[in-house]
């Protein structure tokens, strides 16, 4: 019990969002008496809270996918809950419940742009323009297969939701230890603080790359060009190199 007491205290984080949730849940309990609006928003997610409160339920799931209990909570509609419960509160008492909203945002709320996780959108993509530039350097023309291509790891989140023409010799799998993935020994040397050209060469070729995306503050140790690892394009902080050793498939001319 004392494992999945953590998780929910994990999954909380400050516990506002939590308490809105919980205090959502008993305002619609004595308030809404629509049957099924009442399911909807009352009933499933009590019952959900409940399946998770329960350790039998816990070790049975911990056997099928270990480290991802957690994922049970998303299926709680909190916003949903949390904003028809606000919605119910000034349709019933306008003035007064309006007054009692407006106050709960101010409280609870943050200023969003604090999080070092969250900036404003470069694009319309919301992901990293720089990201986006160095898909466009690579990404095939049409008629094209799909290129490999290897990112630093603080890219490769962003490369599958611009594009699915480009592969990943590695990805998140790869970056969460808890899932104990395959080693990767290109991931490894991306990893690292120095760049062994000969081994990304190597370990390039294994994987079938094409390409190749450096950080420019990676420090290269020896000449790329020795191993037909050629600079094509660059940005502001990566350099996009072609690893001529894998030729491109023309899945066309084919």
């Amino acid at each position: 019990m004392t494992e999945i007491l953590e998780i929910f205290k994990a999954y909380n984080g400050t516990g506002y969002y939590c308490i809105l949730f919980l205090a959502a849940l008993i305002y619609l309990w004595y308030s809404e008496t629509n049957k099924t609006t009442r399911a909807i928003v009352v009933i499933t997610p009590l019952l959900i809270q409940l399946i998770f409160f329960i350790p039998y339920f816990y070790k049975i799931y911990n056997k099928l996918d270990a480290g991802t209990y957690y994922r049970i909570l998303w299926l709680l509609p909190m916003t949903l809950v949390i904003a028809y419960a606000g919605c119910r509160v000034i349709g019933n008492h306008v003035r007064m419940g309006l007054a009692i909203v407006c106050v709960i945002l101010v409280i609870s709320g943050t200023y969003v742009y604090k999080n070092i996780n969250i900036t404003p959108a470069e694009n319309a993509y919301h992901l990293p323009q720089e990201c986006i530039d160095l898909c466009d350097m690579v990404k095939p023309a049409e008629g094209k297969e799909r290129v490999w291509v290897a990112f630093p790891p603080s890219l490769v989140h962003f490369v599958r939701q611009y594009t699915t023409e480009i592969q990943l010799p590695f990805g998140r799998d790869n970056m969460v230890s808890t899932w104990k993935s395959y080693e990767n020994p290109l991931y490894d040397l991306y990893c690292g603080s120095v760049m062994p050209a000969d081994k990304l060469s190597e370990y390039g070729t294994q994987y079938n790359c094409n390409y190749f995306i450096l950080e420019r503050k990676m420090r290269v140790y020896g000449n790329l060009e020795d191993y037909d690892i050629l600079k094509i394009g660059e940005t502001d902080n990566y350099i996009v190199y072609r690893n001529k050793s894998v030729p491109l498939w023309d899945k066309v001319a084919e």
